[in-house]
């Protein structure tokens, strides 16, 4: 009877524990916050119909936070120099860097890793052992990318030739050219821009190396002087971590590997 008494009480203290949390999140403020959605496919697709993989991470954890978000599709440097600027409210998908760190708060864990890989042309593969070993050719970035500190430091002191285009097309464009020798993006979306925007004779002509040149976390950043900045970052971090416990973000990296996994 006593052990019966004691499971029927610690049901109770449950189930009464369970009501207050549920009332707890009914009651908790409603909250909004505006966005930039770049345009990096496939994993941000500037597209309500089919947003990309980031996108609908950061979605579906806000949904859990009971925040609303508004997404405003801007250019790739734009997303994240006018998030810098005041602009906008939030982003996601960026690595930490000194300039970012000062102006934004990030979320507590990454919500992906990119492993950025070299493309080249299909005519015999660049070797190297560190990067410093790439001085003598010609490296196309992306403005707004990050590729890792070491790539950043050797740029800027000049021990590593780069040349900037505004998009990873152009990039891909100026590699078919010879105008550049290395390109650096992430693996899965530098097959999905080649077989979106290069014809099959074209894609044949490039090749990614299999060595990393880094893997870089990213992660949802928001404003440090956004009025409640903390409470969305807190917010972002709780919907995040149910997604998690769930099942729901290991389906949505299943679905998005099924989508774009055909390797060339």
């Amino acid at each position: 009877m006593r052990s019966s008494l004691a499971l029927y009480g610690g049901g109770f203290i449950l189930v009464v524990l369970s009501y207050l949390f549920a009332v707890e999140v009914q009651a908790e403020e409603r909250m909004k916050i505006t966005l930039t959605d770049e345009e990096y496919p496939p994993l941000s697709m500037g597209s309500v119909e089919n947003p990309g993989l980031l996108t609908n991470i950061v979605r579906e954890s806000f949904k859990l936070a009971n925040v609303d978000v508004d997404f405003v599709v801007v250019p790739n440097n734009r997303a994240i120099a006018g998030l810098l600027r005041g602009l906008y409210d939030g982003s996601y998908g960026w690595a930490h860097t000194p300039d970012r760190d000062a102006k934004l708060l990030y979320s507590s864990k990454p919500i992906y890793s990119m492993r950025m890989v070299f493309f080249q042309k299909n005519n015999g593969e660049i070797s190297w052992n560190s990067l410093q070993d790439l001085g003598q050719y010609k490296i196309g970035v992306t403005l707004g990318n990050f590729y890792s500190e070491e790539f950043t430091a050797l740029s800027s002191s000049g021990k590593l030739f780069t040349d900037s285009a505004n998009t990873d097309a152009t990039n891909f464009k100026k590699l078919l050219l010879g105008r550049i020798q290395l390109f650096p993006i992430d693996q899965d979306v530098g097959q999905y821009l080649l077989k979106k925007y290069f014809n099959e004779q074209e894609r044949k002509q490039i090749i990614f190396q299999s060595k990393p040149v880094s893997v870089v976390p990213v992660y949802f950043v928001v404003r440090r002087d956004l009025k409640q900045a903390k409470e969305f970052c807190d917010r972002f971090d709780r919907g995040y971590q149910q997604l998690v416990s769930s099942g729901q973000l290991e389906k949505l990296m299943v679905a998005y590997k099924a989508q774009f996994s055909d390797k060339p």
